[in-house]
């Protein structure tokens, strides 16, 4: 046993200062691994460092994050903290500009305990990395040995490409995403009750996840009423919801209100607002991948593999963790489907249901043989499913072209480099093009 110890101490010694040396060479040897609790430490380590390496992009939100924590965070009191604190956790708003209590917290941490406002990305990325790793374990749990077929391996590489490390720039709604998911999933598992408090911190690191959690109960409840839910689903494609019908039922808030003015469409001008910003977004030349990306893959792929989908969750040979995942997808889905008055919420809503989704058809791969299709109709499913890993390429494409943008060259090799250099400090992307 003690031997054991030794040899894995001097493993993980190893791999640490393989990490600071690359982070990518480090990555890649962890995911060799199959021991969970390496996989934890170092995940979270990873993300750390990934987080200390991350390049601030002129109009970024991770650039705004950080304009925010120097301008209003710099030598902030202690008082001050407390009583901003007050005002978020009453949604009654804050005068520093951050909008949930964690972001409030990392960046009076990074700027005002630490006095380095940097240090925000950091904390975000030991969180986003802890909450990351353990929703990929959960995802691929008693799994990480067994041999995988390419489309199964294809579907797990497109889930840890999906808001992961990405999810650094926006710092909150995609760290909640991967806190709701790994909350609500441990708990439908388990039914342990700290998995509540899982959920209920999703909130805290955005408060928009209040909005998500009532079409998840929803799902939740009616998990199992198979029939009912994928009819309320097909449905959902026809109908919409106008904001006059939920405003009498929204808190009269500071936050609400300024919520409500940005992102909702409740008068004709705002409409037509609305429809000239997203005619000139649609003007502007794009590369494939950036139009044929993320929209199209929650609009159109995601929609393509769900009633691929259907077929099996109204089998009675699924499995409970995948009727609980197929349905909270499509409860999310059809909720997305009925707020476009408010784009902002449709489009978050439609890329946390399209995860669960992918996930359920994961866990489909994996308990395939309990259905006992015919060769026939395994080869047809095998098509349908390649079909929609081709589709959705050009989602992976713009996934690791945003990585490539947002990090330091230095993540390849010589991560500390990047701490040295600061504003002087070149993106993957940069180098590559300057070098070719």
């Amino acid at each position: 046993m003690k031997q054991a110890n030794q040899i894995k101490n001097s493993y993980n010694g190893y791999l640490l200062l393989l990490m600071l040396f690359s982070p990518i060479m480090g990555l890649v040897q962890l995911l060799r691994n199959r021991d969970e609790k390496t996989l934890l430490l170092f995940g979270v380590i990873f993300f750390g460092l990934a987080g200390s390496v991350y390049l601030y992009r002129p109009g970024s939100d991770g650039e705004a994050h950080l304009s925010n924590a120097i301008l209003n965070y710099s030598d902030m009191s202690f008082n001050v903290f407390l009583n901003q604190f007050y005002d978020l956790i009453t949604l009654n708003g804050s005068q520093t500009g951050a909008k949930d209590i964690y972001l409030h917290c990392i960046s009076y941490l990074a700027a005002s305990v630490f006095g380095v406002p940097e240090l925000i990305h950091v904390f975000a990325g030991l969180i986003l990395g802890y909450f990351f790793t353990k929703s990929a374990l959960l995802v691929l749990k008693n799994r990480l040995t067994i041999k995988k077929s390419s489309i199964l391996t294809a579907f797990i590489i497109l889930f840890i490409f999906d808001r992961s490390l990405g999810a650094l720039n926006s710092i909150r709604m995609w760290t909640g995403m991967w806190v709701f998911f790994y909350g609500t999933y441990s708990y439908a598992i388990t039914k342990k009750k700290k998995f509540l408090a899982v959920i209920l911190f999703s909130i805290i690191v955005h408060f928009s996840y209040v909005i998500v959690l009532i079409p998840f109960l929803v799902s939740y409840i009616l998990r199992n009423r198979t029939y009912i839910m994928t009819a309320i689903y097909l449905v959902s494609f026809g109908l919409s919801l106008d904001f006059s019908s939920v405003e009498n039922y929204l808190p009269q808030t500071d936050l609400v209100e300024s919520q409500q003015k940005s992102n909702v469409i409740d008068s004709e001008e705002k409409a037509e607002f609305f429809q000239e910003k997203a005619a000139i977004a649609n003007s502007v030349q794009k590369n494939f991948y950036v139009t044929y990306g993320e929209g199209f893959y929650k609009d159109y792929c995601i929609v393509g593999l769900s009633f691929i989908l259907l077929l099996f969750y109204n089998s009675n040979k699924s499995d409970k963790k995948f009727i609980f995942l197929f349905a909270s997808g499509i409860g999310l889905y059809t909720f997305s489907n009925l707020v476009t008055f408010s784009p902002s919420i449709a489009g978050r809503i439609k890329t946390i249901s399209a995860l669960f989704i992918l996930v359920s058809s994961i866990q489909l791969l994996f308990t395939i043989a309990r259905y006992k299709l015919s060769r026939q109709k395994l080869k047809l499913l095998n098509v349908g499913l390649v079909i929609f890993l081709i589709s959705s390429f050009p989602m992976f494409l713009f996934q690791l072209s945003y990585l490539i943008q947002m990090l330091s060259f230095f993540s390849i090799i010589l991560a500390p480099v990047s701490w040295i250099l600061g504003d002087a400090d070149i993106s993957i992307r940069d180098f590559f093009n300057y070098l070719f």
